[in-house]
């Protein structure tokens, strides 16, 4: 057994002879001098990376995650082009949790920007901040999608099952959003007690089972959900960067495209610290009966050469996001999954428009939206 000559319940018992105040001041300067060291590290450890001497091994020697050294060695890495940032580190101003998401958030540009405003900025903030300060790509959001997972264990002796989930995004949210609309709904019989809400979340869950159990998609495919269940989302639309559907979780546009049709829509225009700056009105989906007038009108996939007649979705041919209105001469039936899934190759998701008059049968074409700027300008340019 190895011997340690600090004692700690000693120095605890010197510490509280101090005043409290010299406390309070002895602390601050250990704070300070521990966010120093850690810069000296990271600058040292920029330096082993450029000569390729670190290995996954670190994270090993230094008791920390994988993830956790490399994390430390790409916050190493840009702090070299982020000079004020630095200096703000080195100076105490900036903790760990603080200085990690800062170093993906600044640029070289807004480098003393972010030295001066994070220091001042709850380290859940800058994450959420840095998170969103790309836009997502579409492929980030189908493999997003692709992590989907639900999990079920029985633990016999108990008679329980267990479940775990993992939902991306949109998923996620309409999940939550369906579930705490209906947890809150859940009131006790008169004179009786709340029960927790974890409990309430369970018969939740039950519930929309039960639901599921009694939905008859072959009886009526367009059956639109309750309005009771049918979520609102807000959409918080900042100045620069993505629209996040909740705090920290950016959407890329196509997507939001694709909110639209799931959920009523409330879009709130945010400053660039999130403070709302105005209020939209909701936004509603296409209704079933104009899906069902759609897809009568259509009968088949409007691509081109498509004559699949199931599996088929309504898709806008100019989207919402782009002005496109939910009039039946901008809509028109694709088809969606299977062998031939057309509409993942169509805007806002794809690179194709379908143009033309959808209510002639010969009315669509197929273009790239490289060329849509020369379409629209005519053959006179």
């Amino acid at each position: 057994m190895i011997e340690h000559a600090f004692d700690y319940r000693d120095r605890v018992a010197e510490l509280a002879c101090r005043p409290t105040a010299w406390l309070l001041v002895r602390r601050s300067g250990l704070v300070r001098e521990q966010r120093r060291l850690r810069v000296e590290e990271l600058a040292v450890t920029a330096v082993l990376d450029e000569r390729g001497a670190l290995d996954e091994a670190l994270a090993g020697r230094d008791g920390v995650s994988v993830d956790r050294a490399r994390e430390r060695v790409e916050t190493a890495r840009a702090l070299e082009s982020l000079p004020a940032v630095a200096a703000a580190a080195y100076a105490g101003e900036l903790s760990d949790q603080q200085l990690a998401p800062v170093v993906r958030l600044a640029d070289e540009d807004s480098d003393r920007e972010w030295a001066r405003r994070a220091p001042h900025t709850a380290p859940a903030d800058l994450e959420r901040l840095a998170r969103c300060a790309v836009k997502p790509t579409s492929e980030e959001a189908h493999a997003r999608r692709a992590a989907r997972e639900l999990t079920m264990r029985w633990r016999r002796n108990a008679g329980m099952l267990s479940l775990r989930a993992e939902l991306p995004d949109i998923d996620g949210a309409l999940v939550e959003n369906v579930l705490n609309d209906m947890i809150d709904r859940m009131r006790p019989a008169k004179g009786q007690p709340w029960a927790p809400r974890a409990q309430r979340g369970a018969d939740a869950l039950v519930e929309l089972a039960r639901l599921g159990r009694d939905y008859d998609p072959e009886r009526d495919p367009d059956a639109p959900l309750p309005d009771a269940y049918r979520p609102d989302f807000v959409l918080h639309i900042p100045p620069e960067g993505p629209v996040e559907l909740v705090p920290g979780v950016p959407l890329p546009d196509a997507m939001v495209e694709s909110v639209r049709a799931q959920a009523r829509l409330t879009l709130v225009v945010v400053d660039d610290v999130g403070i709302p700056v105005s209020d939209g009105r909701v936004s509603r989906p296409v209704s079933s009966q104009r899906k069902r007038a759609v897809k009568r009108r259509d009968g088949h996939c409007r691509v081109p050469g498509c004559t699949r007649s199931h599996g088929l979705q309504v898709h806008h041919l100019i989207p919402g996001s782009w002005g496109g209105s939910d009039d039946l001469s901008n809509l028109a039936a694709v088809c969606v999954g299977g062998s031939t899934d057309h509409h993942h190759l169509l805007v806002p998701h794809g690179p194709y428009l379908l143009i033309g008059n959808p209510n002639q049968p010969d009315g669509l074409r197929l273009v790239h939206r490289d060329q849509w700027p020369d379409i629209r300008a005519g053959p006179d340019g």
